[in-house]
């Protein structure tokens, strides 16, 4: 085989020289054509050649050399000129499949239903036959009727999936974040997601896999989906697990029967824990014990709100006492911050929510009660303080010194506040020292002050990492750190490192990502990788409930998890080796 091979293109270089012009044959994907009646030669010998040619082309065979070769010519551009033909359809083949799946990337991002590509579809015929009417053609031959779209979807997810593996063959370490949460069908849908980190520092931040629970969600369930998950869809090995990030429910840290406490025993060694930093700052929040407010901001809102014509009667009366805001805001208990807003528009609007009920069936005392409305402006500014902090935990790529940093700061403003009112003084809480008369500070700061120690003592309890707390300010900073606080195996190092004007120059100059890439420190690199919340699995949950909603309950669980991918990914699809699978084709970059 290699040497017909061989013998074909060295035969390649006469056909161009000689037997083109003598015999109006040419090569064409390795194979001898001939230019007249488009017949393939199986033996490049030139008595076939001539044998073929004199026999089937007698009459061309009577031409002279120089008609031959002008023949030649005409003959080979024609053939040309049709190869191009086939090139340009193959090319709009190409152009219109790319159109179909980045459609249908958007379609699943944006978590439309799946028949919006035929909607949208017909919006493109309706501009392409006005704007540009001569290619509409083109634009019909773009597939996306709803099965169309559903495929092109689990392409893209597969694809994404095999992208990550190949991530994952080259993470030095990795860390989990997982949560568990029931849809609408109250099946209930665990989330996993991976964070893995290289040795050039560059992290990834993908959806694992979300396993569809259909029974019990134990911890030995939950365990089990674990490690079918990472096996079976991601290919991971729990040699570079360094830790497990959860919401601190009992399936998942139970001491014994917990799901980490399961893996650890499956993996065989001891694994870290972090439980949610934001889950645990909204927990320290309850110790506030400001339930007769609340209980009763909520009940005028429902009150006003849940009734169709007593909500257009204020909404109304709003307008006609020119406000800066139009209505109240429910409140939802599983939101973060929900409860600071619905308190902040109370109060903003308390006067003339007070007017607007003063004639109402249902009486409100509370709200013409003094030490009520006192209670009410406190905790509308402690519980705006609280929603700032939970802002700071919240957006992406954020490390996990860094929201323990912004947690320490909070604890250290909490102190301030509690010096401040000891001593009647409300800088820091506007609403109270705008609503409440001066005379009253110094009395109603002592109050006060006793809930914020309440808070203080919640957070040192709840938000203390101890061990912890040296390794992440040892990466964080180490020329601020002891030598002697560090770890044995670290101390000369750090000493070392501490004593160096160049790298001390290059971390203050530098970031710290490309600060530790210059060390290649293994203990940064572990760092890197840690979740330090599991504010990704609420904003996949949220992505969740929009897709499988009443409209769309009957969405199935493979086509939901693809659809989860799509949206949560960082990944662009890889087109090279989505096309040839699906339509035989081989274009390069159709996606990127």
């Amino acid at each position: 085989m290699w040497g017909k091979k061989r013998k074909i293109e060295s035969e390649h270089r006469v056909f161009n020289t000689e037997w083109t012009n003598k015999y109006l044959y040419t090569i064409s994907k390795d194979k001898i054509l001939c230019l007249v009646c488009r017949e393939t030669l199986a033996v490049p010998k030139e008595y076939n050649l001539r044998w073929h040619f004199e026999t089937k082309h007698p009459n061309l065979a009577k031409l002279s050399s120089n008609e031959k070769i002008i023949k030649a010519a005409s003959l080979a551009k024609n053939l040309s000129r049709e190869q191009q033909i086939f090139k340009k359809v193959s090319t709009e083949n190409d152009t219109v499949t790319k159109v179909s799946f980045k459609i249908s990337k958007e379609i699943a991002a944006a978590g439309k239903c799946l028949t919006e590509g035929e909607l949208l579809k017909k919006c493109m015929l309706i501009a392409v036959s006005e704007l540009c009417p001569e290619k509409r053609g083109i634009f019909e031959n773009v597939s996306l009727s709803r099965m169309t779209v559903r495929r092109r979807i689990a392409d893209i997810s597969t694809n994404l999936s095999d992208q990550l593996k190949q991530r994952v063959s080259e993470f030095c370490f990795y860390s989990l974040a997982m949560d568990e949460s029931t849809d609408l069908k109250d099946t209930a849908q665990l989330l996993i997601f991976i964070r893995g980190i290289d040795k050039n520092f560059e992290i990834t931040e993908e959806l694992a896999g979300m396993c569809s629970m259909t029974g019990r969600t134990t911890g030995k369930e939950i365990s089990s989906e674990v490690i079918k998950c990472t096996n079976d869809k991601s290919g991971l090995d729990f040699t570079n697990l360094v830790a497990i990030c959860t919401d601190g429910a009992p399936a998942m840290c139970q001491k014994n029967v917990g799901a980490v406490t399961l893996l650890e025993e499956f993996i065989g060694r001891e694994i870290t824990k972090h439980h949610c930093i934001m889950h645990q700052q909204v927990l320290c929040s309850k110790v506030l014990k400001f339930e007769h407010v609340m209980s009763v901001v909520v009940s005028i809102v429902n009150y006003i709100r849940s009734r169709g014509l007593k909500h257009r009667t204020f909404r109304a009366f709003l307008e006609g006492v020119d406000t800066e805001c139009n209505d109240l805001i429910y409140h939802t208990e599983v939101r973060w911050l929900s409860r600071g807003r619905v308190l902040q528009r109370l109060v903003a609007l308390k006067e003339e929510v007070a007017k607007f009920l003063e004639n109402g069936p249902i009486k409100f005392p509370e709200l013409e009660n003094e030490s009520w409305n006192q209670d009410l402006f406190f905790f509308c500014d402690i519980t705006a303080h609280l929603n700032d902090l939970n802002i700071q935990l919240q957006g992406k790529n954020q490390l996990i010194f860094q929201m323990c940093a912004a947690v320490k700061a909070f604890k250290m403003k909490l102190k301030l506040f509690r010096s401040q009112l000891s001593k009647g003084e409300m800088c820091h809480f506007p609403t109270c020292a705008q609503r409440i008369p001066q005379h009253k500070h110094a009395e109603l700061g002592e109050k006060y002050a006793k809930h914020i120690i309440l808070l203080i003592e919640e957070f040192d309890r709840r938000l203390t990492l101890s061990k912890e707390d040296v390794q992440l300010k040892l990466i964080e900073d180490p020329f601020s750190v002891d030598p002697e606080e560090v770890p044995l195996d670290l101390q000369l190092e750090v000493i070392e490192l501490q004593c160096s004007a160049v790298y001390r120059n290059k971390h203050r100059e530098s970031s710290l990502r490309d600060f530790y890439k210059s060390l290649d420190n293994e203990v940064a690199l572990k760092t890197f990788s840690l979740f330090g919340r599991t504010y990704i699995c609420e904003q996949t949950f949220s992505i969740m409930n929009m897709n499988k909603n009443k409209q769309r309950s009957s969405l199935t669980d493979n086509h939901l998890e693809d659809i989860m991918k799509i949206s949560t990914s960082n990944m662009t699809p890889n087109a090279t080796s989505l096309l040839p699978k699906r339509d035989g084709s081989n274009p390069a970059h159709l996606l990127q």
